[in-house]
């Protein structure tokens, strides 16, 4: 894994350590705090663990937008994340951090031998992005991967977001004296708990207004797109088309490959999940294996219990598993 800069970017599935047993999801609206049950606790996930979930509501003023667009957070972020500590009552050193799809960018280009090539690959790809995120172009956060074959030489996987913007969701933490130990989209962090449910397939995960694809072959991610939408019916036709440029050619007399593949998809209350699903009930198609609690992590007791099924539940266990 190639990254950039010395403070620690996106981990996403490009490298999984060993995490702290605690996560802060960050959305346009809500901090939410999930934890161990029982503060004493070192690891994250046991046989059968048990979860504590705690949020917070942000008030409208928290983010302004950035020259790029990206959203920045302003001191509100701080006072709430206060709020929530002191309701924790528990000493967290060390903690994930997931963020919206939708607040980084991300890329796929082809690249040649790109870990022996790697600052060339880095230039091209601030390149691109800079493109991407307008002049003039703010200073990235950047981090990447090889994901096997391309079109032409090696595919790699990367994503960026600004540094201002990123250093503004890391801050308020820090100062509290909580290091954020990885920062990953909440797609990545489902990541690692889903691809067990797929294996060779695609995963899709829909958290704001945003629809990211995660294709996986060969024990390995593939492809992957974000896309923002506002019908359900054309964010599953991006789907489509990205489960088709991510999985290996088949003949033409073969079956879809986005039909045939194994799908997993969350959250299960989603438009774009259901719209999902009655394209593929319609195609003769497999049910997808919807990203639930009990799915995700069976055993596991999540207080209080409503909370289970939420977007930012299911994003925090999935990055807490991301070091199992």
């Amino acid at each position: 894994m190639s990254t950039s800069g010395a403070s620690n970017p996106f981990s996403a599935t490009f490298w999984r350590s060993p995490r702290p047993p605690h996560a802060f999801v960050l959305t346009s609206d809500r901090l939410v705090y999930v934890g161990p049950s029982d503060p004493t606790r070192r690891a994250a996930l046991s046989a059968a663990p048990a979860f504590r979930v705690l949020t917070r509501s942000l008030p409208a003023e928290t983010f302004t937008p950035g020259p790029d667009g990206s959203p920045h957070a302003g001191p509100a972020l701080a006072g709430a994340l206060q709020r929530l500590l002191a309701e924790a009552g528990a000493k967290i050193h060390a903690a994930s951090l997931v963020v919206p799809d939708g607040w980084v960018k991300l890329l796929v280009i082809d690249a040649d031998e790109p870990e022996r090539h790697a600052r060339e690959v880095e230039e091209v790809l601030r390149w691109k992005f800079g493109r991407a995120f307008g002049e003039p172009v703010p200073a990235l956060r950047l981090s990447w991967q090889p994901a096997g074959p391309g079109a032409e030489g090696t595919r790699v996987l990367a994503l960026a977001a600004s540094e201002q913007a990123a250093s503004s969701w890391e801050t308020p933490f820090e100062r509290a004296g909580i290091r954020v130990g990885s920062l990953e989209t909440a797609a990545f962090a489902v990541s690692v708990l889903g691809a067990r449910a797929v294996g060779e397939g695609f995963l899709v995960w829909v958290d704001d207004e945003a629809a990211t694809t995660l294709v996986f072959a060969g024990g390995q991610l593939r492809f992957a797109r974000t896309r923002s939408f506002t019908d359900p019916l054309e964010a599953v036709q991006d789907i489509r088309l990205a489960v088709t440029f991510g999985l290996p050619v088949r003949s033409p007399e073969a079956p879809p490959v986005d039909v045939t593949a194994a799908c997993a998809a969350g959250p299960a209350d989603s438009p774009v999940v259901g719209a999902l699903r009655a394209f593929r009930a319609g195609a003769g198609a497999a049910e997808p294996d919807l990203l639930t609690q009990v799915r995700l992590v069976p055993g596991a007791t999540v207080t209080p219990a409503a909370a289970a099924e939420e977007a930012s539940t299911l994003a925090a266990l999935g990055t807490l598993a991301g070091g199992d």
